[in-house]
């Protein structure tokens, strides 16, 4: 069995190795600057703490759960464990600066989201071109643990951000903007939020079970002069589209900013 090491214990990294460590797939060490909570964390279930420099000699592959401004301090000792396969969860840093400071390119991007807490992440997987097929492989089974994996292309991982990783947070606010619609019109909220979580849901099945494009099932659903029609001219009127569209382009504009940064340093 071969041993993954986490870097990081929080909240991501704890909802990761949460759905990891407990599927025995491999043995899972676990590190976190405090170290109180990566061995609660490890007690919890069924990881072992391990020091740093103990974890990195001991793993065979790297699981780089920290955020991205912690990388450029850990780099130099990071890579002086040669031989290691890499998983980077951090924003921002694109696979060219992880092989160049990892001196391998044995490294693979992952950009999961939160709902990992409860195995329904949107993974995107993006590995270097030329790292081995096994840590390709094995990046995709160790995704689809916590969720569902999707291989993607660097060029598209800002997008991939804009679209999922950031856009967990427009469906929340989403949500919550239609439960308190909900309560305008005299629902309890915990009601209103049960019955828009069940909608989205079934959309989202009606969607993917039928194959039609949205603007189809749009359509169906919108009858002449009728009730569903009145809410769509609201959202069109206040540039609906437009906005979600803007939300995706700033994420993206903005995942790209930080590539650019970690790269030049400026």
């Amino acid at each position: 069995m071969k041993t993954m090491g986490f870097i990081g214990c929080g909240n991501m990294g704890g909802a990761i190795i949460r759905s990891v460590a407990p599927a025995k797939k491999w043995h899972v060490l676990v590190h976190d600057v405090l170290e109180e909570t990566a061995r609660a964390l490890a007690s919890e279930t069924g990881a072992e703490y391990a020091p740093l420099d103990e974890l990195l000699k001991a793993s065979d592959i790297v699981v780089l759960a920290v955020k991205p401004q912690i990388l450029p301090d850990l780099y130099a000792t990071l890579r002086k464990h040669t031989g290691k396969q890499w998983i980077s969860m951090a924003a921002g840093i694109s696979l060219e600066t992880l092989a160049t400071q990892l001196h391998t390119e044995n490294v693979v991007r992952i950009m999961p989201n939160i709902a990992a807490a409860v195995k329904k992440a949107v993974t995107a997987v993006t590995p270097h071109p030329n790292a081995d097929k096994t840590l390709i492989d094995t990046t995709m089974e160790f995704a689809n643990l916590f969720g569902a994996a999707h291989r993607i292309d660097e060029k598209h991982f800002a997008a991939f951000i804009g679209v999922s990783g950031s856009a967990i947070a427009t469906t929340f606010s989403f949500l919550h903007g239609i439960a308190m619609g909900g309560v305008h019109e005299g629902l309890p909220y915990a009601t209103a939020l049960a019955l828009i979580s069940d909608t989205v849901e079934s959309a989202t099945s009606l969607v993917r079970e039928s194959k039609k494009h949205p603007e189809e099932l749009l359509t169906q659903v919108c009858s002449p002069g009728g009730l569903t029609i009145e809410t769509m001219q609201v959202l069109y009127e206040n540039g609906f589209m437009g906005i979600l569209m803007e939300s995706v382009e700033a994420a993206s504009q903005k995942a790209l900013e930080l590539e650019l940064k970690a790269k030049t340093g400026k």
